[in-house]
């Protein structure tokens, strides 16, 4: 008896496993769509995207610790069931764990807390626990409920439905892929059960403890198999649990699924692909209401006007653009334009990476008249942006054409300072190799060994302290 049952919940595991599997894929796919299309919406709409988002993750982080506090709850005021605290009741449940494929038995609390009143499965982070009301008794009818329970908790049904709550925007996919669920949890409980057991213990759990006393079992079944209305088949699509009379055929009752069953299905199936068509029209051809679009728009343009910083043609050309273009734009461009900051293009040369034609380009400033004194708005010369920058070989062409090595600017920091703050370490190595004062402080008290020590720069720290003594 033990094998045909035991080969009976490997077939039923197979035969159901696939419309499962089939609609929790259907339903990934639509999640994954989902956050592809919150992603890009996202970056459309900007700063309103960004608020809908920290909106959402408000709330989801609200539900969690309403959650973590429940389940916190009922664990520090419950009753762990075990081998010493109602060992009954524990070998039980350790038995039908055993036969569902668990490595080791759940944690079971036994509680008085209010909202549970039948077993449930709750969890949080991948922690589940099998919840029974305290005063829950052990038959073959709650035995039937609680090995439903532990087929969730095996099957990760709520873990999965959490993953996939952003994609139940469907119609009816989520709902049918819940009702799979259940008809996993029914048929792997049924199966436990021995055939004469089945029936009786399904419609006790369905009916409750009370009407069973005077339930007449055969006309209770008779009603549910006679044939129902095309309105009440349409209605159970919306529901997360199948009819009485589906999960009655879980138990062994022939019964064929009805033609109006099909039809509803075809015209709800019908009826979702218009749904979706609709919304794709909706989302590429309907124009955004006018206040989003004037919203949006604002945001777009308070960003062009940061991200504008009045760069000339050369400006954008010495940062990012080749030679040829750099030397075609010399000529005819002012050396005295500056930008939003009050860089010049000899600033902008000190931005510069590569490294290809530097010399040819700085000379040809100059011979065009750039000021290698101009400042900007954060006080710094040409020389110093190169310095700061960590431009090493236009540095070296700075020191060439004179620039004081150990000069001093409004705050005494010297181009050694500039150099460390700008965590240049190449740029470091070259000043000191070229006679760098190391010991000068700034108008804070600081040397350059000091300021690396701060922002802890160990390879410049390295750098600054050695041959010090010979230097000083």
């Amino acid at each position: 008896m033990s094998e045909e049952i035991n080969h009976e919940r490997q077939s039923i595991h197979m035969r159901i496993g696939r419309r499962e599997h089939v609609l929790f894929t259907l339903l990934l796919i639509s999640t994954l769509v989902t956050v592809c299309g919150l992603i890009v919406a996202l970056f459309t709409l900007g700063i309103i995207g960004l608020v809908l988002l920290l909106t959402v993750l408000v709330l989801l982080g609200i539900l969690w610790t309403w959650q973590l506090v429940r389940v916190m709850t009922i664990r520090a005021d419950g009753i762990v069931l075990s081998e010493q605290q109602q060992p009954l009741v524990y070998e039980q449940l350790r038995q039908d764990t055993e036969r569902l494929g668990f490595w080791k038995v759940p944690e079971i609390i036994v509680t008085h807390h209010k909202t549970i009143k039948r077993p449930r499965t709750i969890g949080l982070f991948q922690k589940y626990l099998l919840v029974l009301p305290a005063d829950y008794p052990i038959d073959e009818t709650t035995r039937f409920e609680l090995i439903r329970e532990l087929v969730h908790l095996k099957q990760n049904h709520e873990e999965k439905r959490m993953l996939l709550l952003l994609g139940s925007w469907v119609p009816f996919l989520r709902s049918a892929y819940i009702r799979a669920c259940e008809e996993t949890a029914d048929r792997h409980a049924l199966a436990c059960l021995s055939e004469e057991e089945r029936v009786p213990v399904l419609v006790r759990s369905v009916v409750g403890p009370v009407s069973w006393q005077t339930l007449n079992l055969p006309a209770y079944i008779d009603q549910k198999r006679q044939t129902i209305s095309f309105t009440a088949v349409l209605s159970e699509l919306f529901r997360n649990q199948s009819s009485v009379s589906r999960r009655l055929t879980f138990a062994g009752l022939d019964a064929q699924r009805k033609q109006s069953a099909r039809v509803a299905s075809a015209v709800l199936v019908s009826l979702s692909c218009l749904g979706l068509a609709g919304l794709v029209f909706v989302a590429t051809e309907l124009k955004l209401p006018k206040w989003l679009t004037d919203s949006v728009s604002s945001v777009e343009q308070q960003t062009t006007a940061k991200e504008d910083l009045g760069e000339s043609k050369l400006m954008a050309a010495i940062q990012k653009g080749t030679l040829a273009e750099i030397e075609a734009l010399i000529p005819k461009s002012d050396m005295e334009a500056v930008d939003a900051d009050g860089d010049t293009a000899l600033h902008y040369l000190g931005y510069r990476k590569s490294s290809e034609g530097l010399e040819t380009v700085f000379k040809a400033l100059l011979a065009a008249g750039s000021d290698v004194d101009a400042v900007n708005e954060f006080g710094e010369r040409p020389f110093i942006t190169a310095v700061y920058s960590n431009n090493k070989e236009l540095v070296e062409l700075y020191l060439k054409q004179g620039e004081k090595i150990n000069q001093q600017d409004d705050e005494k920091y010297t181009p050694l300072h500039h150099a460390v703050e700008g965590e240049g370490k190449q740029t470091v190595k070259l000043l000191i190799e070229k006679g760098a004062d190391r010991s000068l402080k700034n108008s804070d008290g600081y040397t350059p060994l000091m300021m690396a020590q701060e922002y802890e720069l160990d390879d410049i720290i390295v750098l600054l302290k050695q041959n010090q003594t010979q230097t000083l």
